[in-house]
């Protein structure tokens, strides 16, 4: 949502809030047995302009947050996208580094989707992965069947994958049913959103985005109380507007009895 939106959303609500007060001035036309019905209203009403006017600027609120580091400091932010072999990476690549804003695109591992495997073939696994290739240093093995291997270096990932794939069928029978190349992105912050949306256009999946900002974003939203409560709140917001308009007239008086006295003395 832009600042325009925003503006328009929150002068709705502001217009709907003006409806309550008007209604709640028309008590001494209406009845004092009519209160509890301006203050239904008036809760109503609140319910109303929080769900389709207060909750969507509430819930760009962490990302508004987002935008302020980005305007105020000059930040890298990390992105970790996970692609198909079957992707021509270095051409993939080799556009990436074009992108506005990147500053460098490097090759930092690959996960294998396995058939699943006991623990002792596991630890098996762990052992011998670091002998099959010197690359392979930092891993990680599951028995349901999922390896993940970051390499020390901008290392082939093809080469990799075929390595890992031939090695655990030949020494173990364990069929790969599916891999995927994991790559790193640093980027300035303000560039990431078009980064991302040219990933997700490419049907490449963003697994991960660290940096200030996006902590900075995710601090806000863990932050936040939930929508429904700030729906909640919009509702109390209209009940005290209605009684601060049932009781305007007695409290404009009072106040210019105040003053008339002061004048007095």
């Amino acid at each position: 949502m832009d600042i325009i939106g925003a503006i328009i959303y929150i002068f709705l609500f502001i217009l709907l809030m003006v409806f309550v007060f008007s209604m709640g001035l028309l008590t001494p036309i209406i009845g004092k047995k009519d209160i509890i019905s301006v203050l239904a209203i008036g809760f109503v009403v609140g319910l109303v302009g929080g769900t389709f006017f207060i909750s969507p600027i509430y819930q760009e609120m962490p990302y508004v947050v987002g935008s302020v580091y980005e305007t105020i400091g000059d930040t890298n932010e990390t992105i970790t996208a996970e692609l198909s072999p079957s992707i021509d990476e270095n051409s993939l690549i080799a556009q990436l580094k074009q992108k506005e804003g990147v500053i460098s695109v490097a090759n930092k591992g690959i996960v294998l989707k396995t058939d699943p495997f006991p623990e002792d073939r596991k630890k098996i696994i762990e052992e011998k992965i670091p002998i099959v290739d010197e690359n392979f240093k930092n891993f990680s093995v599951q028995t349901g069947g999922l390896i993940s291997i970051n390499f020390t270096g901008n290392y082939d990932p093809s080469k990799a994958i075929d390595t890992l794939s031939e090695w655990l069928m030949y020494s173990s029978g364990i069929n790969v049913k599916y891999s995927s190349v994991i790559i790193q992105i640093n980027a300035k912050s303000n560039s990431v959103n078009e980064i991302t949306d040219y990933l997700e256009s490419k049907n490449i999946v963003v697994n991960s985005i660290d940096g200030p900002v996006q902590n900075a974003i995710n601090s806000t939203k863990e932050s936040m109380i939930d929508t429904n409560y700030m729906i909640l709140i919009s509702g109390i917001i209209g009940v005290i507007v209605a009684v601060i308009s049932i009781f305007f007239d007695n409290v404009t008086e009072g106040i210019r009895r105040i003053i008339i006295k002061i004048k007095n003395r």
